[in-house]
């Protein structure tokens, strides 16, 4: 994907180590926007082939509010904040039964993708509001509509997320400052989807391999998953102008697993 649909758009990407955060970086790259990126498996600041990436804790107050600091004083506009922090699906026993999950398991996604997306939001908005302008874009999956087994924690996450997506978009809309979401079916090329396959399966008697053509063949009306390299074009269609008159929704990118 080669355009300029983000020139001279400043997006600051969090998470950007993982499948899907890289994959926005280099797709918003791609579209001419100039990336700050940053994770917290970093140690200080390391290099990459998409540029520095800087370590960043999205559960931090002070660490998100003492970088975005930095654009504040200088004078950096903040367009686009994409938040895609997450942690091991094996943490919280996704793909286990609920009752196999404890309390503090089933808190850990509404920390580590819901609470940290409303951290960077909480941040970005007073430098948005003063340009009077920007977009801030939450990530969530087909769990946050359909309910799927297995999934409780992450289920519950996805779909507060959805929910504060709306919140925030009414809030924040006379300001300027515009809240999409972007909802993915499961990505077969991230690690947690693999994870997800694999564990799944085997509470279904089907090998990993089995379980994603389950998942494609009985659940999307295309018979197919998306790669992170798709999802990632869409969340450039979420940040751009393209999608400018379009704040407190979701866009389904779900091949037609949830139709509405």
């Amino acid at each position: 994907m080669k355009n300029q649909l983000l020139e001279n758009k400043n997006a600051l990407i969090f998470g950007a180590k993982g499948a899907l955060g890289r994959q926005v970086a280099k797709a918003f790259k791609e579209s001419g926007a100039n990336i700050y990126l940053s994770d917290i498996n970093v140690d200080g600041i390391e290099s990459s082939d998409l540029g520095e990436i800087r370590r960043v804790d999205t559960l931090n107050e002070e660490e998100v509010n003492g970088y975005f600091s930095w654009f504040d004083r200088e004078n950096v506009s903040v367009d686009i904040v994409v938040n895609l922090s997450a942690s091991n699906p094996a943490a919280y026993n996704h793909g286990k039964p609920a009752l196999d999950v404890s309390l503090e398991q089933f808190l850990i996604p509404l920390k580590t993708t819901t609470a940290n997306q409303f951290v960077t939001a909480k941040a970005a908005f007073p430098l948005m509001s003063r340009q009077n302008s920007g977009v801030i874009i939450f990530i969530t999956s087909t769990l946050a509509k359909v309910g799927s087994p297995w999934s409780a924690a992450l289920t519950a996450s996805h779909a507060a997320t959805e929910g504060l997506v709306k919140s925030l978009a009414s809030e924040w809309g006379a300001e300027g400052v515009r809240v999409i979401g972007v909802r993915s079916e499961a990505m077969p090329d991230s690690p947690t989807i693999d994870y997800t396959f694999e564990t799944m399966g085997a509470n279904m008697g089907m090998s990993r391999d089995e379980m994603q053509g389950y998942i494609e063949q009985q659940k999307t009306a295309l018979k197919r998953l998306p790669s992170t390299t798709e999802t990632a074009e869409v969340v450039v269609l979420a940040a751009s102008d393209l999608a400018g008159y379009m704040t407190g929704t979701i866009l389904n990118h779900s091949g037609g697993h949830i139709l509405e």
